[in-house]
């Protein structure tokens, strides 16, 4: 193989290994953003229960209030009653006590509709409570994660970058302006790509025979003649099933 397809097999692996970097790097804040998000729902979501189990309570004790009225004024009706000088009277004041004695009834049927709300409520604050607090916890942890992550993915691109450098100095100006071409050309990165049986790894177009037995014979610098990427084998085999023996050099 020609050391300038070495290099820019090398480089190659340089920019795809920054390019996984780059990405993996990229993601980290968006992780912790959707952590974020995720948790501000959830903290909505708690500040819902709690309203709720508030408004209940409130609802609840307003009731309490209201049979305690009631009842009060069930007392004082039941003493008007007794001194009711007609029938006209005391046929008011019964209907007047059955009316709040209806009224009892239905407060404090929803007195214990809302008990039992609250306690449902209750639980699932609670819950909500301990669910924010792993979240809160996870988040901190994943943060202190990426700030780990982002330090070391940077000191790895720098390596990398000061490597990828240092190989592009070895190479002839025209070979390295083929390359950038390439790599800006093809955005899976894939600039040099190996040959076999004839095919282009990459495109997988077949290769002319002409071309495939000086590749075989000489492993000359060459292009791909349909995706002009740089094409290389790695092993000459003695025989090839198509082409018959490998060229003497």
């Amino acid at each position: 193989m020609q050391p300038e397809v070495q290099a820019l097999i090398r480089l190659q692996d340089f920019d795809q290994s920054l390019a996984r970097l780059t990405a993996e790097l990229l993601e980290l804040p968006k992780r912790l953003d959707a952590l974020t998000k995720d948790g501000a729902a959830h903290g909505k979501h708690l500040e819902s229960l709690q309203a709720s189990l508030k408004a209940d309570e409130a609802e609840r004790r307003k009731l309490e209030g209201s049979v305690e009225l009631h009842k009060s004024k069930i007392i004082k009706l039941k003493k008007q009653l007794n001194e009711a000088q007609t029938q006209t009277q005391s046929q008011a004041f019964e209907h007047e006590i059955t009316w709040a004695e209806s009224e009892i009834v239905k407060a404090e049927e929803r007195e214990l509709e809302l008990l039992m709300e609250e306690e449902q409520l209750r639980g699932d604050v609670q819950a909500a409570k301990v669910r924010l607090l792993e979240m809160q916890k996870t988040f901190e942890l994943e943060r202190t994660q990426a700030l780990t992550r982002h330090k070391a993915g940077k000191a790895e691109m720098a390596t990398l970058e000061e490597q990828r450098q240092a190989t592009l100095k070895t190479l002839e100006p025209t070979v390295a302006s083929l390359y950038e071409r390439l790599r800006r050309k093809h955005k899976n990165g894939v600039v040099a790509a190996e040959a076999v049986n004839s095919q282009c790894q990459s495109c997988y177009m077949e290769i002319r025979l002409q071309l495939w037995q000086e590749l075989r014979a000489s492993q000359p610098f060459m292009t791909c003649e349909n995706c002009g990427r740089v094409i290389y084998i790695t092993t000459v085999t003695g025989f090839d099933p198509q082409f018959g023996p490998a060229p003497t050099q």
